[in-house]
Order: C-alpha cells, then structure tokens, then sequence
C-alpha cells in the first residue's frame, strides 16, 4: 500500500513539473513572439491601421499552439501597441502611435530692457517704440533695467530673475564691456531656461561671436555698407582710407569691419587720432593733419561717434573746399548722434534704428505670442551716397 501513494505521488510530481515546464515554455515563447511583432511594427512592417495575420495564421507562422500568440496579442494590447477588435471587421490592428499633446505657448509675463531709459543712447528711442508695442501686443509687463556693470549687474539679475518673476530679455549687445562678460550673463539665463533677445547696433568682436553661434537676435550689417561705400570710392580710383576720429575704439572699429569689408582689395587703412580738443584747437588740428593728406587717391572716412563734425565742415567751407569736387570724403557713425544738417550733405554709412525697433518688436511678438524661440535677423545699414567721395 505504501508503494502504491509513493508511486502515485511521483506521477504526480512528475506531471506537475511537466506542467511548468511547459509553462515556462509558452512564457519564454510569447514573449520572443511579442517582441518580434514589437519590432516589425516599430521598423514599418505593420503600420498604423494595419490588420495582423489571423491567429491561425500566426500559430503557423511561428509554429506555437494559439494560446502563445493570444498572450503575445495580449501583452502588446497592453503596450498600445495592438487592439482587438470584434463583430464584423474583427482581428487584431496594429494601433496608431498617440497624438502629442499641443504645446502651448509659453507665456512670458514680464520682459526686461537692458539698460535702463534715462541712460539709454539717442538710437534706443526708435527700438523702445518696436518693443512696447509687441509687450502691449502680448499683455506682458516691462521691467526697465539700470545701467550697471560686473557684480552690480549680476546681482540685480538674480534680483529679477528670483524675486521679480523676470522671464525674458531684451539686450542691447553694446552694454556688455566685453565678450566674457555678455557670455556669462547669456548662459546664466540659458541656465535658469529664460529667453532672451539680444540688439547690436554695431558690429564688433562680440556681436560676430554671437552672430556665428547662431543666437536669436537682431543684428546690424554695417559690413555690407561699408563696402558697398569702399566700392563707390575703387570705383573713382581711391586707393587709400584714413579714418579720423576722437574716440580710439570706435575707430578701431570702424577699421576692423573696412578690413574685412575690402577683403582682397589693395585700398591702404590707417587711422587719425585727435584729442578732445577745445574747438579752436580742434579746428586748427583738422587743418594741420587733415588736409594736406588728402590728395586725389585719399578718401577721409569720418568716425563720427564722438567727432564734432560740424568744425570740420566750416573748416571746408572756410577753405572753399568742396566735398566731391577738392577732397573725397564721407562718414562712418557707430551711434546716432551725428548733426543731421552735417548727414544730409555727406554720403554716410548709417544705422537704420527705426527698423531695428520694428524687427525687435515682431520677434518678441513671435516669441510671446506663437512660442518660438526666436530666429536672427540681419539687417543692413544703409550707405547713402551723397556723391561726396
């Protein structure tokens, strides 16, 4: 009797793990079932909408009974991968991938100027204008920024940033007093996800840095105006530039972007520095310095940033010189702050400030309104041809 229970319990422990094994089996066989559908539907094979082979079919198709194929089904239903359909058009479909959920705009509740009105320059008046009406446009708010630099700067940021819930910026690039600076303030805001616009009004190192790193912006071209001006000049036979002004940088400058702007040609640069002179020393300097070197291959390019033009212009008049006729001559202003009445008779290179604004004002429209993150905008500065040079 004893024999006959422990024959019979190793039959059933024997059926038991012939059981599991078999489950085991069909574990391990729907699962590499399911991934292999997985992945035909991820490559394309089956596409959204598609209807798969019947059961049948697939328990042919990979040689396994059909509850294997129901629990792969099953397992990719569960995925989202499959559904199952009944009644009439029944079987199983692959299911489209789900709809992404609209973005929606960001909002940008308060933008900042950087700097701040009473110490902005006489172009930013023109930019001002773009802005507020694209912060009107967007309901936002307008934060006017004071004019500070290094620690003062960075600890009104933080201000505004943490406690003043500032979430975008408007940059005018010139306040930075050098790259490092404007990068450091740049990837702090990148840092913190704030969105920001920068404006240069001048072309310089800094702004060609950020122009070549593709940063969103509005970005003046005086580089296609000044060559177009040095071809007026080629054009006469003018072989040599002399740049004049009062202030060293803005002159450097200028000489910078005349370099590159008369890339491969044989024109001669140079510069004339004069010192903030009362103006009847001044006025006897132009004389001394400037005219006996303008002969008929010389054209003067006036640095007008902080050059009195107007003395130079009665000193023409005085010697009955007359521009375009005795002495080749036009001007190159960084800032808005020339007389017009000296503008109106000179070929220049100017800076269309006005369109600076309006461009400002579009993309932060944009960018509030549609939620982009903001693009590059080059805008070229205009060489006005006087028939001076």
């Amino acid at each position: 009797m004893k024999s006959v229970l422990l024959s019979e319990r190793k039959l059933a422990e024997k059926r038991f793990s012939c059981y599991i094994g078999c489950m085991e089996s069909n574990v391990i066989k729907y699962q590499r079932i399911a991934g292999i559908l997985r992945e035909r539907i991820r490559r394309g094979i089956y596409r959204p909408g598609d209807k798969l082979p019947s059961y049948p079919q697939l328990c042919e198709l990979f040689e396994v009974s059909a509850m294997t194929i129901r629990l792969a089904v099953a397992l990719l239903a569960n995925e989202g991968l499959l559904r199952r359909e009944r009644g009439r058009g029944k079987g199983v479909y692959v299911t489209p991938p789900p709809s992404a959920p609209e973005k929606s705009a960001p909002v940008l509740r308060r933008l900042c100027i950087l700097p701040a009105a009473p110490t902005l320059r006489s172009d930013d008046p023109a930019i001002q204008q773009g802005v507020v009406q694209a912060v009107n446009a967007a309901e936002t708010s307008l934060v006017l920024m004071p004019a500070l630099s290094g620690a003062a700067r960075r600890e009104y940021l933080a201000h505004l940033l943490d406690g003043a819930g500032v979430d975008g910026f408007l940059i005018n690039g010139q306040i930075f007093a050098s790259g490092e600076e404007a990068f450091e303030v740049i990837d702090s805001f990148r840092e913190r996800q704030v969105r920001c616009l920068l404006l240069f009004s001048a072309e310089d190192a800094c702004s060609r840095d950020f122009l070549g790193r593709n940063h969103p912006g509005v970005y003046i071209d005086e580089q296609s105006a000044l060559a177009s001006a040095l071809a007026v000049a080629a054009a006469k036979g003018k072989t040599r530039l002399l740049f004049a002004g009062v202030d060293r940088y803005s002159v450097e400058r200028s000489l910078d972007v005349a370099r590159r702007s008369a890339a491969g040609s044989t024109f001669a640069l140079e510069p004339v520095l004069f010192d903030e002179l009362a103006a009847k020393s001044l006025f006897r300097e132009f004389e001394k310095r400037l005219l006996p070197e303008l002969d008929t291959a010389t054209t003067l390019v006036l640095e007008g940033s902080n050059l009195p033009l107007s003395y130079f212009d009665a000193l023409l008049n005085a010697r009955e010189l007359k521009p375009g006729r005795d002495i080749s001559v036009f001007y190159f202003e960084h800032y808005c702050n020339l007389d017009p009445l000296f503008g109106a008779r000179y070929s220049s290179v100017t800076r269309p400030y006005g369109e600076l604004g309006r461009a400002a004002g579009l993309l932060l429209e944009r960018m509030v309104l549609e939620g982009t993150p903001g693009e590059v905008l080059r805008i070229p500065a205009d060489f006005n041809d006087q028939g001076t040079i």
